[in-house]
């Protein structure tokens, strides 16, 4: 299991992706896209949440409730994409994760990643991020890897990217309040308009 102190190291922590990989490798398939999908879901969430002025109470407008703005995977990536707490790339490649997600949640039969819409999908992520390109040492000595490889792969990193950003992004303070909330009409200095002479 990969423990907090290890996420929190600046840069890539290779041994705790290697970790994370393994622990999403144990999952079926289907089991391996939900539960990334659902982890990097949450690794998000508190990434934004980690970033935004403090919630005064316990239960969050932005993220509870069926009709609450952030609730959903999707407005979650957007904004944390708006924000500028992630790339356009890192957008479009959690976008991929979640349309896969969605795909193999709302099939009634098994599902694998050598279903083509699955297959392509994984292949759209790998060329984004392209690791592989970048590592032709790695791939002559290995193979080209496997969809399934090549999908825990991305969802591994990305997800340690998030939980170590977590820590790392800066806190929005709440704004002081506006004039409007502490100045007097009763003060003789402010300049006065001619209606009100």
């Amino acid at each position: 299991m990969v423990t907090p102190d290890e996420i929190t190291k600046p840069g890539p922590d290779f041994d705790a992706v290697i970790r994370l990989f393994k622990e999403l490798d144990k999952e079926s398939d289907r089991g391996t896209v939900l539960v990334a999908g659902a982890m990097l879901e949450e690794g998000l969430g508190e990434l934004l949440v980690a970033h935004l002025v403090p919630n005064p109470t316990s239960s969050d407008p932005l993220f509870d409730g069926p009709n609450a703005p952030l609730q959903s995977f999707s407005a979650k990536i957007d904004t944390a994409y708006r924000l500028g707490l992630i790339s356009d790339r890192f957008c479009r490649d959690l976008h991929i994760i979640r349309r896969i997600r969605n795909d193999v949640a709302h099939r009634a039969a098994s599902c694998s990643f050598d279903d083509t819409s699955i297959a392509d999908r994984v292949q759209a992520l790998s060329t984004s991020h392209g690791i592989l390109e970048r590592s032709p040492k790695w791939v002559s000595k290995r193979g080209v890897p496997g969809t399934r490889f090549q999908f825990i792969e991305a969802a591994s990193w990305m997800l340690f990217f998030l939980h170590a950003e977590k820590v790392r992004v800066g806190k929005l303070s709440a704004r002081r309040p506006e004039f409007g909330y502490s100045v007097s009409m009763d003060d003789d200095e402010q300049p006065k308009s001619k209606s009100a002479t």
